[in-house]
């Protein structure tokens, strides 16, 4: 044991002087005595030993002896060295990636990784700590954090994001944040190598915890859908990233309808492609392979078909100048009669002209309203802030006339005073935009706005198909809202509600977990799947390391001082003086 203020081990001269006061304090007892005769007797005993006599045992004196005592030495602050975690400022970098829910004895990556933070956080001696979760936006939960009970909070509460963790970013932001030789840098990952970290942790301690043990993994490297001769085809490819040969089962299927199933032997170390020459046609499909590998993340894939160019038909007599400009935005286009579209498997996008919107195919629609029923324009034009009129300018266009606006729940994207010239909707759940005048009243087919204006509508109505495309885990985005309710539910393979978004307030914010979600709006689902990143299609793993430690350090333990007696004795001291001032006030009274 050592003392931080040895100085104060001077006090021990009160200590003397409270023994001295006791020496020579004065004491006086009556006593009724009918001789002196043995009084005489009595007085030569305390004269042959008076220091025995008057050091006498005396509660007051040993309760202000001990607490004297106890009260120097947590003045002189006693110490002794102990094991403790390095540096002064502690920064733990947790790696949340898919990678990490690869299953280890009997529990994953991660959670193993937190129980080595917690072990990590349990060691702490006054220090703070920062706690940063890797990813694509790295994000600090704690910053300088002293409280043990926080601190395990936190380090508890953590869950995997299944994105990529991106540790460059993460360590960039964890040297923004170091103090220089106080802070210590601990990451819990899988795989970070000291290549990857030699550059940005250079003179900077730094601990890697790589955990887990790569066991081999087999993985669905990719799975995709595509049209083909009139068919829908599928491809996948199947990487063994094993040392042994192994054997799997791979299918295809919708929901729980298996459309495609076959065995599959790999060698080690193989690639193999998987061919699917025919599926049914179906909003979106599964592959997966059977095999228990402990990681099964990158065993499922998901493709959503969808034309993302579709065609476009035109329906009986239409004005030639959009026929025109769709061709010169490089749509195909199609001429057909509106009397035998009954027998046609139409998909695309239909162009129309007409009075009513009678009789027409399910599919997105633009319609060009020729009514007899027209309106004298006298007001000016104003526009909305839309997608289909973004990069076209109204300011030159004259328009004569409007016809009369269709019956339905339409958007009025732009208007003349209260008349609407331009809407969109939807129509027995397919998107419509409705022009409500004749091209033959106005000169905007001369105007370079109006061939914009057909490329917003084309992008506008492939987009608002049942297909949202596809996100990365976690991924936010911006998506624009139809017509139908602005909150959406997200749901997942087994009809699940996860969650709901109010498209209006925030932005579109995909699951975590790869796989396939539907989004409800209304009457209206929407397909969109999240993928596994390809970074994460891999369960290596490397041995743990420490960077930048001095020749002389041969762990991260260090040897620290512990000064947590002091208060002890200090409050011990205290309470042996209230008891003292009570045996002091019980004896005064008596």
């Amino acid at each position: 044991m050592q003392f931080l203020n040895p100085i104060y081990f001077i006090l021990t001269i009160f200590i003397a002087a409270v023994v001295l006061f006791y020496f020579f304090r004065k004491q006086y007892m009556e006593r009724t005595v009918s001789s002196n005769m043995l009084w005489e007797q009595v007085l030569n005993e305390w004269q042959a030993s008076p220091w025995l006599k008057k050091l006498q045992q005396n509660l007051l004196f040993w309760l202000q002896i001990l607490a004297l005592l106890l009260l120097m030495l947590a003045l002189v602050r006693p110490f002794w060295l102990e094991s403790a975690i390095k540096g002064e400022h502690l920064i733990l970098i947790a790696d949340p990636s898919a990678s990490m829910s690869a299953e280890m004895d009997d529990s994953t990556r991660f959670e193993m990784a937190k129980q080595e933070m917690l072990e990590l956080a349990d060691k702490l001696n006054g220090q703070e700590v920062t706690l940063i979760k890797a990813g694509e936006k790295s994000e600090i939960l704690l910053s300088r954090e002293d409280d043990s009970e926080e601190i395990s909070r936190k380090i508890n509460s953590l869950e995997l994001s299944y994105e990529h963790e991106n540790m460059d970013k993460s360590l960039v932001l964890a040297d923004s944040l170091s103090s220089g030789k106080d802070t210590a840098i601990h990451i819990f990952s899988d795989a970070v190598t000291p290549d990857e970290i030699k550059e940005k942790m250079d003179g900077q301690y730094t601990v890697v915890h790589n955990i887990g043990v790569d066991e081999g993994n087999v993985s669905l490297q990719s799975f995709g859908t595509a049209a083909v001769a009139g068919e829908i085809s599928a491809v996948a490819v199947i990487e063994n990233q094993s040392s042994r040969n192994i054997e799997t089962g791979f299918k295809v299927q919708n929901e729980e309808e298996v459309l495609f199933e076959q065995k599959v032997s790999l060698k080690a170390n193989e690639q193999m492609t998987v061919q699917v020459p025919s599926l049914p046609e179906k909003p979106y499909y599964e592959a997966s392979i059977s095999i228990e590998d402990g990681y099964s993340a990158d065993n499922f894939a998901a493709s959503i078909y969808t034309d993302s160019k579709p065609k476009i038909y035109t329906m009986g007599t239409v004005n030639p100048f959009p026929v025109k400009g769709f061709q010169t935005i490089g749509a195909e286009l199609l001429q057909t009669d509106s009397g035998n579209i009954s027998g046609l498997d139409i998909k695309g996008v239909v162009l129309a002209e007409g009075s009513t919107l009678a009789e027409l195919p399910q599919q997105p629609l633009i319609f060009f309203n020729s009514s007899k029923e027209k309106v004298k324009l006298d007001e000016g034009i104003t526009e909305e802030d839309d997608a289909l009129l973004q990069y076209v300018n109204f300011d030159k266009v004259f328009i004569d006339s409007a016809s009369a606006p269709l019956d339905g729940e339409w958007e009025s994207v732009l208007k003349s005073g209260s008349i609407p010239l331009i809407q969109k909707g939807m129509l027995k759940g397919q998107p419509i935009i409705i022009v409500n005048f004749d091209l033959a009243d106005t000169d905007w087919p001369l105007q370079p706005g109006f061939p914009i204006f057909l490329y917003n509508a084309y992008q506008w109505l492939s987009q608002q198909t049942d297909f949202l495309g596809y996100f990365s885990a976690g991924e936010e985005r911006w998506i624009t809202i139809g017509e139908g309710s602005d909150r959406w539910e997200i749901f997942n393979h087994k009809d699940e509600n996860l969650y709901s978004l109010d498209l209006s307030k925030e932005n579109f914010k995909a699951p975590a977990v790869p796989g396939t979600y539907q989004a409800v709006s209304g009457n209206q689902i929407y397909y969109f799947s999240v993928l596994l990143d390809e970074r994460e299609k891999n369960t290596r793993a490397e041995e743990s390391y420490t960077m930048n430690e001095k020749s002389s350090e041969k762990d991260s333990m260090t040897q620290k001082p512990n000064e947590k007696l002091w208060f002890w004795l200090a409050l011990t001291a205290l309470i042996l003086i209230a008891l003292e001032w009570e045996v002091y006030r019980r004896g005064h009274r008596g």
